[in-house]
């Protein structure tokens, strides 16, 4: 594996605000034995923890985080309506994550992002025939076979006919896909599914590889509640992964345009 990805796999993570909260409250109580003056500094890092690690873990909060990355493309509800519709070839799903091989069934090997993501594929590929439905996603970290390889079977178990399948199991990341796929595809339309919240910084990265992806944004996080719950007064792990899947996405939109 590149060593420049996994460094930059390390730096974001410790970027992430629960790591940011930890060092905070640890470097807190670090200097509470100190002198005088550093146990104010101490005392302030300590409440400032606090404060993050409660703002953060309040679901309106980490929506008002979520939703201007997830609000920048409308969903593609009808995709047999779109001006292009007549030229488009290829639906390519970008793979979120999966788990290796073991005695998991075959609909539990793909994460929930995953599985959204290529549910949406799936139903953009039945409603445009003639598409073929390229799948990517590499060998990453634990995994033991490329995504794009669970993604595969997955599609085939949903009713995707094998000859309309494209697998592009060699990416990373984000960077590597839009850069493998525009080998694939070369300027033919298509759509790009992918998670609504990655979906700002996917289109950025296409459009450098001199691609026009038609967006095709699912898997929303910030969705709007018409009323209150209960847990909604009350903070929860949910935002808080919320909170940091946005933060995530931020920080790669700068990277992106830094580049």
């Amino acid at each position: 594996m590149d060593i420049l990805f996994l460094l930059k796999k390390i730096v974001s993570n410790f970027l992430m605000p629960l790591s940011v909260i930890i060092a905070f409250i640890t470097t807190g109580l670090l200097m509470l034995g100190r002198k005088k003056k550093r146990q104010k500094t101490g005392i302030f890092l300590i409440v400032l923890a606090t404060i993050l690690l409660a703002a953060f873990s309040y679901g309106f909060i980490a929506n008002a985080l979520v939703a201007p990355l997830e609000n920048r493309y409308p969903p593609l509800l009808n995709p047999e309506n779109h001006p292009q519709a007549r030229d488009i070839r290829y639906v390519v799903v970008l793979g979120g994550g999966s788990f290796p091989e073991g005695e998991l069934p075959l609909s539990s090997r793909l994460t929930p992002e995953s599985l959204a993501r290529l549910l949406e594929g799936m139903r953009i590929y039945h409603r445009l025939p003639g598409t073929k439905l390229l799948l990517s996603g590499g060998a990453v970290f634990q995994d033991v076979q490329p995504e794009a390889a669970t993604l595969t079977n997955v599609a085939l178990m949903m009713g995707a006919r094998e000859e309309n399948l494209i697998r592009e199991d060699q990416s990373l990341d984000t960077s590597d896909q839009a850069r493998l796929i525009a080998a694939v595809i070369g300027k033919s339309p298509f759509i790009l599914v992918t998670s609504a919240i990655h979906m700002p910084r996917s289109m950025a990265l296409f459009r450098k590889q001199g691609l026009a992806p038609i967006p095709a944004p699912t898997n929303y996080l910030a969705v709007p509640q018409t009323h209150f719950r209960p847990g909604s007064f009350f903070p929860g792990t949910v935002p808080l992964q919320k909170a940091e899947a946005a933060i995530h996405e931020y920080l790669g939109l700068i990277v992106t345009y830094m580049k």
